[in-house]
Protein backbone atom coordinates (compact mmCIF):
# COMPACT_ATOMS: atom_id res chain seq x y z
CA UNK A 1 0.00 0.00 0.00
CA UNK A 2 3.36 2.32 0.45
CA UNK A 3 4.28 1.89 -3.05
CA UNK A 4 0.97 3.05 -4.09
CA UNK A 5 0.99 5.83 -1.63
CA UNK A 6 4.02 7.06 -3.42
CA UNK A 7 2.45 7.57 -7.03
CA UNK A 8 -1.30 8.83 -5.54
CA UNK A 9 -0.67 12.10 -7.47
CA UNK A 10 -0.06 10.83 -9.97
CA UNK A 11 -2.98 8.57 -10.12
CA UNK A 12 -5.62 11.20 -9.34
CA UNK A 13 -4.00 13.77 -12.23
CA UNK A 14 -4.25 10.93 -14.46
CA UNK A 15 -8.50 10.20 -13.35
CA UNK A 16 -8.74 13.77 -13.72
CA UNK A 17 -6.77 13.39 -17.05
CA UNK A 18 -9.13 10.75 -18.50
CA UNK A 19 -12.69 12.49 -17.23
CA UNK A 20 -11.89 15.69 -19.56
CA UNK A 21 -10.50 13.97 -22.10
CA UNK A 22 -13.32 11.09 -22.41
CA UNK A 23 -16.27 13.92 -22.00
CA UNK A 24 -17.91 14.41 -25.40
CA UNK A 25 -17.34 17.37 -26.78
CA UNK A 26 -20.20 19.21 -26.17
CA UNK A 27 -19.58 19.06 -22.44
CA UNK A 28 -16.47 20.96 -22.34
CA UNK A 29 -16.71 24.72 -22.93
CA UNK A 30 -15.01 25.95 -25.79
CA UNK A 31 -11.55 28.03 -24.70
CA UNK A 32 -9.64 27.92 -27.83
CA UNK A 33 -7.49 31.12 -27.40
CA UNK A 34 -6.05 30.12 -30.81
CA UNK A 35 -5.69 27.55 -32.94
CA UNK A 36 -3.74 24.71 -32.04
CA UNK A 37 -4.58 25.79 -27.74
CA UNK A 38 -5.82 21.87 -28.22
CA UNK A 39 -2.27 20.58 -28.12
CA UNK A 40 -0.52 22.87 -25.91
CA UNK A 41 -3.16 21.64 -23.37
CA UNK A 42 -2.00 17.76 -24.24
CA UNK A 43 1.29 18.71 -23.81
CA UNK A 44 0.96 20.48 -20.48
CA UNK A 45 -1.40 17.08 -18.83
CA UNK A 46 1.02 14.72 -20.14
CA UNK A 47 3.90 17.08 -18.65
CA UNK A 48 2.13 16.97 -15.36
CA UNK A 49 1.59 13.67 -15.52
CA UNK A 50 4.97 12.78 -16.18
CA UNK A 51 6.66 14.53 -13.92
CA UNK A 52 4.22 13.15 -10.74
CA UNK A 53 5.36 9.73 -12.03
CA UNK A 54 8.71 10.71 -11.57
CA UNK A 55 8.44 12.13 -8.18
CA UNK A 56 6.66 9.07 -7.04
CA UNK A 57 9.26 7.07 -8.30
CA UNK A 58 11.65 9.33 -6.12
CA UNK A 59 10.02 8.65 -3.23
CA UNK A 60 9.53 4.98 -3.75
CA UNK A 61 13.16 4.65 -5.02
CA UNK A 62 14.93 5.27 -1.50
CA UNK A 63 18.51 5.72 -3.43
CA UNK A 64 18.19 2.04 -4.46
CA UNK A 65 16.34 2.60 -8.17
CA UNK A 66 18.96 4.44 -11.08
CA UNK A 67 17.79 7.19 -12.77
CA UNK A 68 18.13 5.39 -16.41
CA UNK A 69 15.41 3.07 -15.07
CA UNK A 70 12.69 5.82 -13.36
CA UNK A 71 13.26 7.26 -17.02
CA UNK A 72 12.43 3.87 -19.09
CA UNK A 73 9.61 2.78 -16.52
CA UNK A 74 8.23 6.54 -16.44
CA UNK A 75 8.14 6.86 -20.51
CA UNK A 76 6.25 3.68 -20.97
CA UNK A 77 3.82 4.60 -18.22
CA UNK A 78 3.43 7.26 -20.08
CA UNK A 79 3.46 6.33 -23.09
CA UNK A 80 0.70 3.88 -22.91
CA UNK A 81 -1.46 6.13 -21.06
CA UNK A 82 -0.87 8.77 -24.11
CA UNK A 83 -2.28 6.17 -26.28
CA UNK A 84 -4.97 5.22 -23.87
CA UNK A 85 -6.55 8.32 -23.58
CA UNK A 86 -6.66 8.74 -27.42
CA UNK A 87 -8.49 4.92 -27.88
CA UNK A 88 -11.02 6.77 -25.40
CA UNK A 89 -11.55 9.26 -27.61
CA UNK A 90 -11.44 7.32 -30.57
CA UNK A 91 -14.11 4.25 -29.31
CA UNK A 92 -16.04 5.69 -26.41
CA UNK A 93 -16.72 9.46 -26.47
CA UNK A 94 -19.16 10.71 -28.73
CA UNK A 95 -18.42 13.73 -30.75
CA UNK A 96 -14.69 13.44 -29.90
CA UNK A 97 -11.78 12.25 -32.81
CA UNK A 98 -8.44 10.70 -31.94
CA UNK A 99 -5.36 12.49 -33.27
CA UNK A 100 -2.15 11.31 -34.05
CA UNK A 101 -0.94 14.99 -33.80
CA UNK A 102 -2.38 14.74 -29.83
CA UNK A 103 -0.06 11.94 -29.21
CA UNK A 104 2.68 13.93 -30.91
CA UNK A 105 1.91 17.04 -28.14
CA UNK A 106 1.56 13.99 -25.60
CA UNK A 107 5.12 13.06 -26.39
CA UNK A 108 6.73 16.70 -26.22
CA UNK A 109 5.42 16.91 -22.60
CA UNK A 110 6.45 13.82 -22.04
CA UNK A 111 9.87 14.54 -23.39
CA UNK A 112 10.14 17.75 -21.33
CA UNK A 113 9.38 16.27 -18.39
CA UNK A 114 11.52 13.57 -18.97
CA UNK A 115 14.59 16.48 -19.78
CA UNK A 116 13.91 18.18 -16.93
CA UNK A 117 14.43 15.02 -14.58
CA UNK A 118 17.76 14.72 -16.75
CA UNK A 119 18.74 17.88 -15.85
CA UNK A 120 18.00 18.78 -12.66
CA UNK A 121 17.47 15.35 -10.60
CA UNK A 122 21.31 14.55 -9.32
CA UNK A 123 20.98 11.75 -6.65
CA UNK A 124 22.62 9.14 -9.05
CA UNK A 125 24.84 8.86 -11.85
CA UNK A 126 24.11 7.09 -15.05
Amino acid sequence: MRKLFNYIWAIAWGSIMLLLMGLPSNDIPSVGFFEGFDKLVHCGFFFVFTALLLFGSIAQSLHRSTKTKAIIITFLIASIFAFGTEAIQYFFSEGRQADWWDIFADYVGIGMALFSYILFYRRSTF
